[in-house]
């Protein structure tokens, strides 16, 4: 572990022991979030903190806020995911019959960010976290929060090898194979697979360890990247085709309505590489994609390549994120009124 995260990693790590000892005494169970718009660094790390809980004897699911992506099943970590009813906390609170008794959050730190889940994880005023997105109004012992991190996967690597260590375990007996399978699938997701500038050397020395371990780059790699499904195929390039090149190229923003999701059969989360497309097209600096919710809100996904700060913007809009990754969800919003919003606001900083 680099001293960078020594620190943080071993003062999570205590807590995680000592929560795990209290739930196998309890019988209780440990619910681990990730944000809504799911992606492989949230569920990587949630999965790989449920994975270390019960390495260590304690009961734990992901409480997932919607269903798990195509291109995450080969993950393997249906046994690990819980749905929670909507009335979980006006019934007995169990998680497949184990009493509710420890949050844990990954990837982000507030409740709002979990869609429905926000009020079963802010049942617990005492949650855990791991995140390493810049959070400025948060100072708790009982959060990790390290933006220097290419992501939480590698957070939550750190805090494994501390797991370890104070309990004088081999690094192999705390991560198993699944779970470094879940680990790198977070790394190479939020690094862009190593080409991001967040990708530190110790960020490819941890991918070299899991891969040891068991986590295969090239699976990870190709599902989550490479895969596609022919509706996904065809509306990520209906909505390239779509986009507008504006302020002399150095913004690139499309949209897509639910008409072209009905028209291409497609899922809401098949379009997520087509930010990225856009923004590595030559001259473009900050790329944005807009598509409409079932429930009638705007999803807002944003990329930058300089000094365009995304997570600032999507702020503007309650969201937040990265300096070169982030998004938003704006509530109720129309999609063209708000992109030609976004268009005149960016304007401005291009």
């Amino acid at each position: 572990m680099k001293d960078l995260y020594s620190e943080g990693a071993t003062g999570i790590a205590k807590l995680i022991i000592d929560r795990a000892e209290k739930l196998r005494e309890s019988g209780g169970a440990v619910l681990v979030f990730p944000h809504r718009s799911v992606d492989g660094d949230c569920v990587g790390s949630a999965g790989a903190v449920t994975l270390i809980f019960r390495s260590l004897g304690a009961n734990a699911w992901i409480a997932m806020p919607e269903p798990l992506p195509h291109n995450m099943a080969f993950m393997g970590i249906d046994d690990l995911i819980f749905y929670p009813p909507q009335d979980f906390l006006d019934g007995d609170m169990t998680v497949n019959g184990h009493p509710y008794e420890l949050a844990f959050s990954v990837d982000c730190s507030e409740g709002h960010r979990m869609g429905d889940n926000c009020s079963i994880f802010e049942y617990y005023e005492d949650s855990l976290d791991i995140d390493h997105h810049e959070v400025t109004h948060i100072a708790d012992p009982l959060k990790w929060i390290e933006p220097r991190a290419s992501s939480a996967c590698e957070m939550v690597f750190y805090a494994a090898e501390a797991v370890a260590g104070l309990l004088g375990k081999s690094i192999g007996q705390v991560i198993d194979p699944l779970c470094a399978g879940c680990l790198m699938a977070g790394i190479v997701t939020d690094t862009g697979r190593f080409t991001y500038t967040n990708t530190r050397p110790e960020t490819l020395e941890t991918a070299g360890i899991l891969m040891e371990l068991g986590g295969d780059i090239t699976e990870v790699c190709y599902n989550l990247f490479d895969l596609k499904t022919p509706s996904e195929f065809a509306i990520s390039n209906a909505a390239c085709a779509a986009a507008r090149f504006l302020c002399d190229g150095k913004l690139a923003i499309t949209k897509v309505t639910n008409s072209m999701f009905e028209q291409y059969g497609a899922g809401r989360d098949e379009i997520s590489e087509v930010v990225s497309r856009l923004r590595n097209v030559g001259g473009v600096e900050f790329a944005c994609v807009l598509r409409e919710t079932e429930d009638g809100a705007v999803r807002g996904n944003l990329r930058s390549k300089t000094d365009f700060d995304c997570s600032e913007f999507a702020e503007r809009y309650g969201g937040g994120g990265h300096k070169r990754a982030a998004g938003f969800t704006a509530e109720g919003a129309d999609i063209d009124a708000l992109a030609d919003e976004i268009i005149k606001e960016a304007g401005k900083f291009l």
